[in-house]
């Protein structure tokens, strides 16, 4: 008698747990930028500020993955307003990252971008992996 009642209260506390869980889902939203274009970028940027605002910026995690000619947007000398956006950006919570292939490519090292940025090794594989665990995609 005492098991089930502790299998009844097991199965009542994990179902109550997974309703938790459900309650705090968040979106999940990848943005592409790929050109070497700060218009491209500020429009990802704004993108990401706007769906903070409407679902509120703890209810959406944010990445904007930059590969391809669009990491030379993100080199420590950019254009104003550039690097203020970007700080910006990390303090709100949105995640930046910069493909280490392209980079590579380009012949560009971390010492070269903007210390708010983050690294993946690809920006194509990133958002195939993001897209394969549900996030929305968008490519402003």
């Amino acid at each position: 008698m005492k098991i089930k009642f502790w299998l009844i209260a097991l199965i009542l506390s994990l179902t109550s747990l997974s309703a938790v869980a459900a309650e705090q889902v968040k979106h999940r939203l990848l943005i592409q930028v790929s050109e070497d274009s700060v218009e491209r970028l500020m429009a990802a940027l704004n993108a990401a500020k706007f769906v903070q605002d409407q679902y509120g910026a703890p209810n959406v995690e944010i990445e904007i993955v930059v590969f391809g000619p669009g990491v030379q947007t993100l080199k420590y000398y950019a254009p104003k307003p550039v690097p203020d956006r970007v700080k910006q950006a990390k303090y709100n919570g949105i995640r930046i990252v910069a493909c280490d292939y392209s980079m590579r490519a380009a012949k560009l090292r971390p010492s070269d971008m903007l210390r708010e940025i983050s690294y993946v090794p690809s920006g194509v594989v990133e958002i195939m992996e993001k897209e394969q665990l549900g996030w929305s995609y968008i490519r402003p």
